[in-house]
């Protein structure tokens, strides 16, 4: 396989005065409680806002609103809504009213019916919350009954009585392990099931409530709980929730609203419930960035690193987001069973709302033509790294380029790779890439014959500490994997490729 990788250099410049940069303006009035913003699973560009009886939607990614179907019967506030991607028209609200309900439509508002009726929701809480792995099934409490529902909403099941607990704040489902579930209450601390809400199990106690929980979508097992009251402050669990440590940062603040951006994990934003503050961190948390928005925080919400809102007692609010430079740092290719895996990485992005990828042959005769996209990180100065694959129609050479794009349809392209898709002459085992890296590296390997292949990690001892392919039968061609080291600590390892009697080995370095 002929394989060229250009390191591609754009503009960068640094940023500075963040804290300045970022300001808030108000995008909707009413009376916020609980986390009453969403966005429509399939396009961003629509944002939902529920406050006292009615519903506002939005189609510019919360620029302005306007009133979606009609008024809840009955409703005071809406507590909070949780929209689903089979439907657009479909939304869950849970309302306090004189006894509080969780009410459902099919029909983009027009309807609302009451499908769980005479529950008790905390005046400040967040009733309602969906399984990521299962988003038909939603979880709510009344008091301290824990409900379950499998028809998104249209029917409820008691799972369990909490005597431990009083009523909850907020309850969140971990994904991919949706047998742990968390609830924060309002008096007392966290709790945390395993077995879907039938038992529960005290994991954090405070004398204060714990408003708001947020899971980490992308880095398995680590949840973030605010504390309002208690000593305030920030709490963090890497174990699914079983322990909790304190964020020094926010020690004496009472805190509510937290959320993690869906596709950046280190890009985190906490509301301080009376001190006029939403703070931002676009590191994990290494440093904090102070923004200045008054009045009560209820509730924070990313949809994006660009698109971000909080609920606050005179409505929904939108943050100005200051631009960082997009700076591609690299772009290469590896093939495997004839399909073209391609990679590329960026140390910033500005405004980035997507990738395309193009194709044509080396020959030049034909036109370039869009084989693929990815959705971009919006703006962001963490390295992101990107991978599609493209598998040609025939074996030749073909030539491969990125158009990137931004929110307002500019965009840019770069620099192109030929990539070969025969099969390889010869066994071979490339240097991972990156390297070092954190947590992910890719892998590339070349066979020209079917065999059978193991590919394990040693620590520098040589005892195996993982094994990345065991005993697969692969044919022949070129290769590629994603090795994921989240679980090992810092250090140089051994990876070794066996392939029938053959066997390669080299080094690879995590730095965390």
């Amino acid at each position: 396989m002929r394989q060229l990788i250009f390191i591609l250099f754009l503009v960068a410049t640094t940023a500075t005065g963040w804290a300045q940069s970022y300001s808030w303006s108000l995008k909707q009035s009413g009376s916020s409680l609980g986390d009453p913003i969403t966005s429509d699973p399939n396009n961003s560009n629509i944002i939902f806002y529920g406050t006292n009886a009615q519903i506002y939607r939005s189609t510019d990614r919360g620029e302005t609103f306007s009133n979606w179907g009609t008024p809840i019967s009955g409703s005071t506030r809406v507590k909070n809504i949780i929209t689903t991607a089979k439907s657009s028209q479909t939304m869950l609200a849970a309302i306090e009213a004189s006894t509080d309900k969780i009410v459902k439509t099919t029909d983009g508002g027009a309807t609302w019916v009451v499908t769980l009726n005479n529950a008790t929701f905390s005046y400040f809480g967040i009733p309602m919350t969906p399984d990521p792995s299962h988003p038909d099934t939603i979880y709510t409490m009344s008091n301290n009954i824990f409900y379950k529902s499998y028809d998104f909403g249209s029917t409820w099941t008691q799972v369990s009585t909490a005597s431990s607990f009083a009523t909850p704040c907020d309850i969140e489902v971990f994904p991919d392990s949706s047998h742990i579930i968390l609830v924060g209450d309002n008096t007392t601390g966290i709790f945390r099931s395993t077995n879907y809400g039938v038992t529960w199990s005290t994991v954090y106690t405070t004398s204060g409530e714990i408003p708001t929980i947020a899971i980490d979508g992308r880095n398995k097992g680590t949840a973030y709980g605010t504390k309002w009251g208690g000593g305030g402050g920030l709490v963090k669990s890497t174990d699914f929730g079983a322990t909790w440590t304190l964020i020094p940062f926010f020690t004496g603040q009472s805190m509510w609203g937290v959320d993690i951006a869906p596709e950046n994990s280190d890009f985190i934003m906490v509301g301080r419930y009376s001190g006029s503050n939403i703070y931002i961190t676009r590191d994990g948390g290494q440093n904090w960035i102070t923004t200045t928005l008054s009045a009560s925080n209820y509730s924070v919400n990313i949809i994006d690193t660009l698109t971000i809102f909080a609920a606050q007692s005179p409505g929904c609010y939108k943050a100005t987001v200051p631009f960082v430079p997009v700076e591609l740092t690299g772009f290469y290719a590896t093939v495997s069973d004839g399909e073209v895996i391609l990679s590329w990485s960026t140390a910033t992005e500005l405004n980035n709302a997507r990738f395309e990828l193009e194709r044509r042959t080396a020959s030049l005769t034909d036109d370039w033509t869009k084989v693929s996209e990815v959705e971009g990180h919006g703006t962001t100065t963490i390295q992101r790294r990107y991978m599609l694959t493209d598998k040609p129609a025939a074996t030749g050479v073909y030539l491969y380029r990125l158009k990137q794009i931004d929110y307002d349809g500019k965009f840019e392209y770069s620099n192109t790779i030929e990539v070969t898709t025969e099969t390889p002459m010869e066994f071979s085992l490339s240097q991972n890439y990156p390297n070092p890296f954190n947590p992910s590296t890719s892998i590339a390997f070349s066979l020209m014959e079917q065999a059978e292949v193991n590919l394990a990690v040693f620590d520098i001892t040589g005892r195996e500490v993982t094994n990345i392919i065991e005993n697969k039968v692969l044919p022949a061609g070129n290769h590629s994997i994603e090795f994921n080291a989240s679980n090992l600590n810092s250090g140089v390892y051994l990876y070794r490729l066996k392939a029938g009697s053959k066997s390669l080995t080299k080094k690879l370095t995590l730095l965390k």
